[in-house]
């Protein structure tokens, strides 16, 4: 008999596979002519050498590509730094103690030293869900902690192998992942006792079989740490077989996925690459057909008589052309084929390309005069502007996501410090600091420097004007608006204490300044000789 959950997971895949099926046309076009390196749909093998490059003739979109997760990587995800903090949510920065912002300081440094572990694979797996985002609109990322290395592990998993369901506010909640593993390999993952019809193959090692993961909520969460009792469920079954590979469960969602833009009513995301594959298509027909002029004009097919030459016809370049005359001369054939206008389409199609995957605000086209280091960050600051909204999903759906199980993780094994007791009752969200993100508040922190700017003119008429001003909290705005990391402001209270020992000892300084005069001329009439009364 089979295994209810086989039974179950097996049928609901059959219908994920089924609507999925809809977007697998354009993906497997996609994945020929801008992401070749990637698994084939509907053909999960687990191997990644099987790549049609053969019939790619231009490589403006793989390469337009790449450029666009390169930006993502360095405006959203910069591993130079730390590109987001912890905060509380719904609280303002001025109402928390110094204690509640050195602690979130510290905990959002706890977590960003995760990704900087070279064994955690976060830069590399997030590179691949840029591309994987930027091709197919849709990109996975799963998370887990590693006892090995005792950190969190990512990897980006092929969206060929991943199909997913979401829940009633449009968030990924299920997925099914389709992997091909070898016999050696499930032994490896799950024992070396399998279940009887699976170890009836184990003979043969290197045999291939179809693995299917499924995580999605439980419907009957109970109390208790059993993995059976969390709330996100896990299954293992072999879909050769038909048998229960292992049952256990999850606290939080494993996957992180996310899409870059979508429909109403769709599941999977549509990229930059599905906008533009049309063109993408036509670039590569028209530099095949290109390619072929060239070869004629170069290695043109000869005009010779028929006679004593044998048939058929070839009008490959360097083939043989027969006709019936006199002339017994051979002569190369005058195509008259038109280069530059195909050269001129051609391009036109490449700026096309570049253009749907942002490369022109990429690049930012640069100025035939010499700009100065304000203009030029104004310009960046500009394009990241416009860019941001676009990223908005990528934040909500894949960064934020991962945060938050990467605080879990730590959290669950104690290597989270404790909480301050003013902060319990409240809840954490995610900040960014990430360029792109600070491109949008740093247009507050101009304003605000532009309107103290507009006051030190009236400040000279009427110095009292700048009392209407709290220099301590635009210090700060400015600072969280600039990316600021807190640790730099000083305690309250150590901050009173220094400004009262600074006022001390400026008014030592004054009485000082004060009575210099008076004790040089009491030397003075005492070089004299006149007497002190």
């Amino acid at each position: 008999m089979i295994h209810p959950l086989v039974e179950k997971h097996s049928k609901r895949f059959d219908r994920v596979k089924t609507d999925r099926s809809t977007f697998e046309r354009d993906w497997n076009d996609i994945r020929d002519l801008v992401r070749p390196f990637t698994l084939a749909f509907n053909n999960v093998t687990g191997q990644y050498s099987l790549v049609r490059q053969d019939t790619m003739y231009d490589g403006t979109a793989p390469d337009a590509l790449e450029e666009l997760a390169c930006a993502l990587q360095s405006y959203l995800t910069n591993p130079s730094e730390r590109w987001f903090e912890l905060q509380f949510e719904g609280a303002r920065e001025e109402d928390l103690d110094f204690e509640e912002l050195l602690w979130l300081e510290h905990v959002s440094d706890l977590v960003y030293a995760q990704y900087r572990i070279p064994g955690s694979n976060t830069q590399g797996a997030l590179f691949e869900a840029y591309l994987d985002a930027g091709s197919f609109g849709t990109c996975a990322l799963y998370q887990e902690w590693d006892r090995r290395t005792n950190c969190v592990v990512f990897s980006a998993e092929p969206v060929a192998s991943c199909y997913f369901l979401e829940n009633s506010s449009g968030h990924v909640d299920t997925i099914y992942r389709l992997k091909s593993w070898t016999i050696r390999q499930v032994q490896q993952e799950f024992g070396e006792v399998l279940p009887p019809k699976l170890m009836a193959l184990a003979k043969d090692q290197d045999k291939y079989v179809e693995i299917l993961h499924c995580v999605t909520p439980r419907t009957d969460v109970r109390s208790g740490n059993s993995p059976k009792a969390m709330p996100f469920e896990s299954v293992w079954c072999c879909l050769t077989t038909k048998e229960l590979l292992k049952e256990s469960g999850y606290r939080t969602f494993p996957y992180h996925v996310a899409r870059w833009t979508k429909l109403a009513g769709e599941c999977y995301g549509r990229g930059p690459a599905r906008k533009c594959l049309p063109d993408i298509k036509m670039l590569n027909a028209m530099e095949r057909t290109i390619i072929k002029a060239g070869q004629k004009i170069v290695d043109p097919p000869l005009v010779l008589s028929n006679d004593g030459w044998v048939l058929p016809i070839k009008t490959i370049p360097g083939g043989l052309i027969f006709k019936e005359d006199e002339d017994r001369q051979i002569t190369p054939l005058e195509t008259n084929a038109n280069m530059p206008w195909g050269e001129e389409k051609a391009e036109q199609k490449r700026n096309m390309i570049r253009k749907c995957f942002y490369n022109d605000w990429i690049r930012r086209q640069k100025k035939t005069r010499e700009q100065s280091a304000t203009e030029i960050n104004d310009d960046r600051d500009e394009m990241l502007t416009l860019f941001a909204p676009i990223l908005g999903r990528l934040s909500t759906e894949l960064h934020g996501p991962m945060i938050a199980r990467t605080y879990f993780l730590l959290n669950e094994r104690g290597l989270i410090p404790q909480a301050p007791q003013s902060s319990v009752k409240r809840t954490l969200s995610v900040g960014y600091l990430s360029p792109a993100a600070r491109a949008q508040t740093g247009n507050m922190a101009n304003q605000i420097s532009r309107y103290i700017q507009d006051l030190v003119p009236l400040a000279q008429i009427d110095p009292g004007i700048m009392d209407t001003i709290d220099f301590d909290k635009t210090a700060q705005v400015l600072a969280r608006a600039r990316g600021t990391p807190r640790t730099i402001f000083r305690d309250p209270k150590e901050l009173e204490a220094f400004r009262q020992q600074k006022q001390s000892a400026q008014m030592m300084q004054q009485m000082a300044q004060v009575a210099e005069p008076a004790s040089k001329a009491i030397k003075n009439l005492s070089d004299a000789g006149i007497p002190m009364q």
